[in-house]
């Protein structure tokens, strides 16, 4: 049994961060087709300003949340929104220096 649980564990935790970074780029596109990118924005906002304050070692969060932004700045390329590029660039940049700073 305890082989059971053992492999669950592993996949739940390659299925949870998989999840995760499927998820943003859907989120960006819904709320852009409804209108609500001000929604989205204080969302990824808020969950990078959660994972910088986080004091420890782990880089999960914010791999996600640079993922999240490169994936927002490329997305809001597309459908020409400057406020998602621009939004999406300073979430991948402060993500970048935060995750280069947890690593030294």
């Amino acid at each position: 049994m305890s082989g059971l649980s053992l492999r669950l564990t592993e996949i739940r935790s390659f299925l949870l961060p998989v999840s995760q970074f499927v998820a943003w780029p859907i989120f960006f596109l819904l709320t852009s087709a409804i209108s609500q990118q001000p929604a989205y924005f204080l969302a990824l906002l808020l969950v990078l300003a959660a994972d910088v304050i986080d004091k420890s070692p782990r880089n999960r969060g914010l791999f996600r949340d640079l993922v999240a932004g490169g994936a927002t700045t490329v997305l809001a390329l597309f459908l020409n929104d400057l406020n998602g590029v621009v939004i999406g660039a300073i979430v991948a940049v402060a993500a970048t220096f935060r995750v280069v700073q947890k690593l030294n």
